[in-house]
């Protein structure tokens, strides 16, 4: 490790994350099964089910968009949505501080109540914690989801293949910058894209396509699971930055706050890797959904390689790296 005590760029999706993964995983050792994947697959009486588990300490509790309830329900879904899965069953952990508003706890349960009645979900289980004032920030939520896989390939990062097309199912950084804009008071109109983005997968596995590999844009945003994908299937990518949707409201965010919008967290998107020649066919079948009314082929997998890239052909045709950042830019962010 290159710090002897964890840092926020440890949580930001980027370099440090990896760094502090590979410190567990080595530790862990054999048991665990998952790596680098939104859910974990196992077999059971020949069918194939998802588990993921994740927590959620969004610093504001409430933006525009969404509440930290609503965020959980949906991040769980898509979780379970990126290996192929139709979510059947969540979790539902929460922990309070010690004085927290029951009027917001009302708020953010009813945002559960709501986002779960949309779908077949249940809760299965549940727990409650309340922690002394100032040992913990207001809220936070941990859950943990499972679904069948109905995807008959394995969709996974590992299976990115030369001449995939990547698609977006929607405008990129709406989220963080959201989230950016209204921690420092020029909210702009911005609203996070958070949703539930399964209904969109499992439309496109019924209707046969080939997909490969799905990841939704959390944190550190397109450029940094496009890293992931690319470090894990061993091939590079290049995206068209003329093809990328971005709000002009985001741009704007971006350029004020210095941050790359491609670095930004999506909570209701989904970059989707299948054959060149299925991509016309996922946009006609997305294009009709208002969650994925801005669906795009926005690159392309290059050759395999020892040394992965993700590169960006920019506006004026330059071609420049998208790294991995080092350094945490929108902490809490989900």
């Amino acid at each position: 490790m290159s710090s002897d005590t964890i840092l926020l760029s440890h949580g930001s999706g980027g370099k440090k994350s990896q760094e502090l993964l590979k410190f567990i995983y080595e530790i862990l050792g054999d048991v665990v099964i998952n790596h680098g994947e939104d859910s974990g697959v196992i077999s059971i009486d020949m069918s194939c089910y998802a588990m993921t588990t994740d927590s959620y300490t969004i610093d504001p509790i409430f933006f525009p968009g969404g509440n930290i309830g609503k965020l959980a329900v949906c991040g769980t879904l898509n979780d379970l949505a990126m290996v192929g899965a139709v979510p059947e069953f969540i979790t539902l952990s929460l922990m309070i501080e010690e004085g927290f508003s029951f009027a917001d706890l009302e708020s953010i349960v009813r945002s559960i109540s709501s986002e779960l009645k949309k779908t077949s979900v249940k809760i299965i289980a549940g727990d409650t914690k309340i922690i002394s004032r100032g040992k913990i920030d207001k809220i936070f939520i941990n859950t943990a989801g499972f679904g069948k896989v109905i995807a008959t390939n394995a969709i996974s990062s590992i299976n990115a293949q030369p001449g995939d097309s990547v698609i977006v199912t929607g405008s990129v950084g709406d989220h963080g910058s959201s989230i950016m804009a209204y921690r420092n008071g020029f909210s702009e109109g911005l609203r996070s894209d958070c949703a539930n983005v399964a209904p969109l997968i499992q439309v496109l596995i019924e209707a046969g396509i080939d997909v490969h590999t799905l990841r939704d844009p959390t944190r550190g945003g397109l450029a940094s699971i496009m890293n992931e994908i690319a470090e894990s299937s061993g091939v590079s990518i290049e995206l068209y930055e003329e093809k990328i949707p971005i709000r002009d409201s985001v741009n704007g965010v971006c350029d004020a706050l210095g941050i790359d919008p491609l670095y930004m967290a999506c909570e209701g998107r989904a970059a989707i890797f299948v054959p060149e020649d299925q991509a016309k066919k996922v946009i006609e079948i997305l294009s009709d959904n208002e969650l994925a009314k801005d669906v795009a082929i926005v690159g392309f997998v290059k050759e395999k390689s020892e040394k992965p890239k993700v590169y960006l052909r920019t506006y004026i045709g330059a071609r420049r790296i998208l790294p991995l950042l080092s350094r945490e830019q929108t902490p809490r962010i989900c």
